[in-house]
């Protein structure tokens, strides 16, 4: 008879209907533009160029298609960075430049009052905007070299429209993550020395981004475990909503994880694909599967059928203490 379900870890930071994650490379950009002044001779001095980009492509101008999308690198007037010019004047800018080179398309016809421009805000959603204020001080909203988007009223429509979507799909699987949390983070150890490489113990190698590593687990750790490990160890730079967990499969594809996995669960699953790859290798070579009984024992084809054989399903500590090949986990411990 099983016992009563762990109970769920409670997560340690902001969540709610309208969250995100935050993109920390968006807010670590301070917005503020400051004139400065070079010497870039005897007596001669000159005023640093401060640049901004501006750009029309819907809600999302990384998928739009549209005919009437455009870009425009625009350096501001010197005069513009003693500050009190308003965005407004930035927009204005932008429409007149707009209309020139695309008359015929449908934001060129739309009354200056609904056209409006945008900042990338902090949610980890690529596309996600906040509006700026046609009154705001353009050198308190922006920064140099930042990317200025304009948008108009049905484009905002959209906008929403997408975010509303997006952040239900983001919440309901955050949701399903914590609620097979049922480790503490500080039960997964990463390997840090030797000593930790010992049979019987349960490891996984995790890789991505910028490094890698390796973590003492048990096989009844969830992949939602993992998870809230590395959110625990990594805070903001690896939010929970924003992490996923997958598995190479046989075509060299990433096979996302569900959370609420165990490590035994995924382990059975790789070696089930690791048979899959096999019988695939065997039918590709022409060798005939396990029961063909003219193989030589010492063929190389002989040893592929045998790999394509489906193996037995067993835990991860049995498979561990069994096996004394600890050299490459040495290795990995030690980097």
């Amino acid at each position: 008879m099983l016992g009563p379900r762990p109970t769920p870890v409670q997560p340690a930071y902001r969540t709610g209907s309208t969250y995100t994650g935050v993109d920390e490379s968006v807010v670590g950009c301070k917005p503020g533009i400051v004139k400065t002044v070079v010497k870039v001779d005897e007596g001669v001095y000159k005023t640093r160029e401060v640049k901004l980009t501006l750009r029309y492509g819907g809600y999302d101008p990384d998928t739009y298609d549209g005919a009437d999308g455009l870009v425009l690198s625009l350096t501001l007037p010197a005069k513009w960075l003693d500050g009190g010019v308003p965005i407004r004047r930035l927009r204005d800018a932008f429409i007149g430049h707009y209309r020139k080179k695309r008359p015929s398309a449908r934001l060129a016809a739309a009354a200056d009052e609904e056209w409006g421009l945008a900042i990338k805000d902090e949610s980890m959603l690529l596309f996600s905007k906040k509006r700026l204020d046609d009154d705001a001080d353009l050198t308190k909203a922006l920064y140099d070299r930042q990317e200025v988007y304009a948008m108009t009223a049905w484009d905002w429509e959209d906008h929403e429209a997408k975010l509303a979507e997006l952040r239900k799909a983001v919440v309901d699987d955050l949701a399903h993550t914590m609620r097979h949390v049922i480790h503490e983070p500080e039960s997964i150890a990463p390997v840090v020395s030797r000593a930790q490489i010992l049979p019987g113990a349960t490891f996984v190698v995790l890789a991505g981004w910028y490094k890698q590593q390796c973590v003492l687990v048990t096989p009844e750790h969830t992949i939602a475990d993992l998870k809230a490990y590395l959110h625990h160890k990594n805070g903001p730079r690896m939010p929970m909503e924003a992490l996923d967990i997958g598995l190479r499969t046989a075509d060299d594809s990433i096979e996302v994880l569900d959370g609420a996995l165990t490590l035994q669960q995924v382990y059975e699953q790789s070696i089930a694909a690791a048979a899959t790859l096999a019988k695939r290798l065997a039918a590709s070579s022409g060798a005939a599967l396990p029961d063909a009984p003219d193989l030589p024992a010492d063929s190389p084809l002989a040893a592929v059928a045998a790999a394509a054989a489906p193996p037995v399903a067993v835990p991860l500590n049995e498979l561990t203490a069994a096996t004394d090949g600890f050299a490459e986990a040495r290795k990995v411990g030690e980097g």
